[in-house]
């Protein structure tokens, strides 16, 4: 294993690390006159977790030799800066931010639902534009 690849699997970790800490800590979605809670976050935030970590992957170490930015490692500590600052505010967003609630019978933690879905699609144009953007500063393609 390369020595840079360290740097995409800290990335993996700390999307995990966000994905576990909305899971746990995330509001509720409650319905009805006898409330009838289910725990979206624990049901949804796994899959947006694995598609952020498919991302980072698929963009950074499992690239194509014919896309630009193949081999491009030194973009590496950049993607944990960015793509953790994401998921941290993803978290943050997740478990502190307001719940809407509809009358009496219906709490929406609308935060749980979109911040995840959020941060993975920003981690995979994050990843992109880094990958991509330090392929052309060193001129294209290095192989």
């Amino acid at each position: 294993m390369k020595t840079n690849s360290i740097w995409i699997w800290l990335t993996i970790a700390v999307i995990w690390v966000a994905v576990l800490v909305m899971s746990l800590g995330s509001p509720r979605l409650e319905f009805g006159s006898d409330p009838v809670v289910v725990d979206v976050a624990k049901i949804m935030d796994w899959f947006w977790g694995l598609v952020a970590t498919v991302g980072v992957l698929r963009l950074t170490m499992f690239r194509r030799p014919t896309e630009v930015g193949w081999a491009q490692d030194t973009s590496y500590p950049w993607i944990l800066g960015i793509v953790g600052a994401i998921w941290l505010a993803a978290a943050v967003a997740s478990t502190s931010l307001p719940v809407f609630e509809l009358g009496d019978e219906i709490v929406i933690p609308a935060a749980a639902l979109i911040a995840p879905i959020a941060a993975a699609m920003l981690t995979w144009y994050a990843c992109e534009f880094l990958v991509a953007g330090f392929a052309a500063r060193q001129g294209g393609d290095p192989a």
